[in-house]
């Protein structure tokens, strides 16, 4: 793993002489000098030393008094520079001592004068110095930190770091955060995260993509991190255990139990799903199939802002004309226009990525897609996963922000103790009212999913997805 701070005593014997691999006789008659140089550690971790020592010989006998320079060629490699100077002993040797490279290097030994010579390069791997730290904060809270002391090189700009956590037992990492780095001075990157433990024991990764890293490290020595859109695949990844008490499941089963039951008594075809916040998935009937009408436009908002992320490029007025209303007052017409432009086969890939196995395109229209509460909770759960980082404060806003003759459902439940990001979808004229959310409330997030179909009215289909969701918050977490 990139992290480790690895200080190989390796001794790399390279030999040339003359610009060849070994002695070779020159022009006039004279044999060439050999010159050959060692570099111990040839990897190190900045901030420690290496040594180039050699030896200057002619026919195998060394020689003194002759004068040699040690030259450096950092990354990014455009030209050697002259270090440092030295005047070998009688017997040929010579060491240049105290090294203190800050970023992959080449080294070189010349012989100055005439005859010429030049040993091989020598490549020195420099790691940057990691420092990882896990502090419990109390109940539900241990604060992740990284120092990294590196190259300066790449500016000061910040970059994101990706956290994940895994349980005890656990073979799986989840991201759970995504924070910015910092710059504590030249040279010296921090980031951090606080998380909810997911058990008292757990392992911790976090990954990023520092404008230096391929100054430094050996070449493909990147971690393999979990697939996301905030860092490359390739990143830098870093790994330590920490310690916490995690909070409890929140809902707790006894709360799903009685949402369970309110649900059982309602007219009509009904369904709900939970994926709580240790990610485990509870509720009534959770696979059943149902028409999503309105609530697809969350996997709209979605595709979208990943197909404007992959164009690289930031959301333009003619980009939030067509999503802002088709969130905020659940505009039909901005719809159909989002899914002219990002196409079915997009929704299909957001399924795919929210692990939905109930997923359907709709037939003849958008709000038919077929859709069950898990997927839909699911996706609601992953969508900080899901969004691009950059556009996710946006998408956040969009669905905390709806107009509020459509804010049934979760929000005058849930409000003002807990932040309500969601969507309902309707088609009246067949009883159907559904609606899915996320909710969080300090470091506690889940997601919850309500479909309704065949209900007398309206007023009962919005009671009924209230009388769900009082029933999961009835227990402050």
């Amino acid at each position: 793993m990139r992290g480790r701070a690895l200080v190989r005593a390796l001794g790399l014997t390279l030999t040339l002489a003359g610009g060849a691999a070994a002695a070779a006789t020159a022009a006039d008659g004279q044999t060439s000098p050999e010159l050959t140089a060692t570099v111990t550690p040839a990897e190190l971790t900045i901030g420690a030393q290496a040594t180039v020592a050699g030896h200057l010989a002619n026919t195998g006998v060394g020689v003194g008094g002759a004068a040699v320079a040690l030259q450096s060629e950092g990354y990014p490699f455009r030209g050697f520079v002259t270090l440092a100077r030295a005047v070998t002993q009688p017997d040929g040797s010579f060491a240049f001592a105290a090294l203190q490279p800050d970023r992959n290097t080449r080294l070189r030994v010349l012989l100055e004068g005439q005859p010429a010579a030049t040993s091989a390069e020598l490549a020195v791997t420099v790691d940057p110095a990691v420092a990882l730290s896990a502090r419990s904060l109390g109940r539900g809270q241990t604060r992740l930190s990284v120092r990294i002391r590196h190259a300066r090189l790449g500016g000061t700009r910040s970059v994101s770091a990706a956290w994940f956590v895994q349980a005890r037992g656990s073979r799986i990492f989840h991201l759970v955060a995504v924070t910015p780095t910092r710059e504590l001075s030249p040279g010296r990157l921090y980031a951090s995260a606080t998380v909810d433990p997911p058990s008292r024991r757990f392992a911790y990764r976090v990954c990023l993509n520092p404008g230096w890293e391929r100054a430094m490290g050996a070449p493909g020595a990147h971690g393999r991190c979990p697939r996301h859109d905030f860092v490359a695949h390739a990143a830098l990844e870093y790994q330590g255990e920490g310690r916490g008490i995690p909070l409890p499941a929140y809902p707790s089963a006894a709360s799903v139990a009685a949402a369970a039951r309110f649900l059982d008594t309602r007219a009509g075809h009904t369904s709900f799903a939970v994926v709580d916040s240790m990610g485990h998935v509870s509720g009534l009937r959770l696979h059943e199939h149902f028409e999503t009408a309105s609530v697809v436009k969350v996997m709209m908002l979605t595709a979208y802002l990943q197909m404007v992320s992959a164009q690289r490029r930031g959301l333009s007025s003619a980009d939030t004309a067509l999503l802002y209303p088709m969130i905020h007052i659940s505009d039909n017409n901005a719809a159909s226009a989002v899914l002219a432009v990002v196409g079915a086969g997009a929704l299909a890939r957001i399924a795919r990525e929210a692990d939905m196995s109930d997923y359907a395109p709709g037939i003849g229209w958008w709000a038919y897609t077929q859709t069950s509460a898990i997927d839909q909770a699911r996706l609601l759960f992953m969508l900080n996963r899901l969004i691009p980082p950059r556009f996710y404060g946006y998408a956040r806003y969009l669905l905390s922000t709806i107009e509020p003759s459509q804010s049934w459902g979760f929000p005058p439940v849930a409000r003002p103790a807990w932040q309500v990001f969601f969507k309902t979808g309707a088609l009246p004229e067949q009883g159907l009212f559904n609606e899915v959310g996320r909710l969080e409330r300090g470091p506690v997030t889940f997601a919850l999913a309500v479909l309704t179909d065949g209900d007398p009215s309206m007023g009962y289909g919005e009671e009924t997805i209230e009388g769900v969701a009082a029933r999961l918050i009835a227990r402050s977490p």
